[in-house]
């Protein structure tokens, strides 16, 4: 499995190290960085939450896999990819967050959902899927452009405060899998 650059915009997937906590910290603390993510947390995540979270990342042995994500030029991540479930008898959940918002917008998410899709395959799934809430246009665009395809809606499935929210399911098949974006 390829842990150099992508030869599409500079991305690289890499492990996590203790010393990403800080990022991983500053991203989960931020309300405008986690608002397209499924679970929020309430209070943020504090140095000690994040060097735990960052050392479960680092553990490459269970059913769930994180990588940090990191953009040329950069020697800190500027957010993460996640496969959920690896393993099991049905398909493993990926997941992203871009934490530096200097890079959204620019084809790092799509280059890191097409490497972590790649890399899930190559660990033996046999398809990916991802929950994308309604009300983040850019995730779906970013997904659909490497080949996930929308497979329906989940009506009411975030819960934010008193608000029900719904979250669309997208599906990626092993052949669907594209080399270049589409827009």
């Amino acid at each position: 499995m390829s842990q150099g650059p992508s030869p599409r915009r500079g991305v690289t997937l890499r492990n996590f190290r203790l010393e990403d906590a800080d990022a991983v910290a500053r991203w989960f603390s931020d309300r405008a960085i986690t608002e397209g993510l499924l679970e929020q947390r309430e209070q943020g995540l504090s140095e000690q939450g994040a060097r735990g979270w960052v050392e479960r990342a680092v553990d490459q042995s269970g059913e769930d896999r994180k990588w940090a994500l990191v953009v040329a030029g950069a020697e800190d991540p500027a957010g993460f990819t996640a496969l959920y479930g690896l393993g099991r008898q049905i398909a493993p959940e990926l997941g992203i967050l871009i934490g530096d918002v200097a890079a959204r917008g620019a084809g790092a998410g799509r280059e890191a959902i097409r490497q972590t899709a790649a890399r899930a395959f190559e660990l033996g799934a046999h398809r990916v899927y991802a929950r994308i809430l309604t009300t983040n246009p850019g995730s779906r665009r970013a997904f659909g452009s490497v080949g996930f395809e929308r497979e329906g809606v989940m009506r009411g499935h975030v819960r934010r405060g008193d608000e029900l929210l719904d979250c669309e399911l997208w599906g990626l098949l092993p052949g669907d899998l594209r080399a270049e974006d589409v827009e």
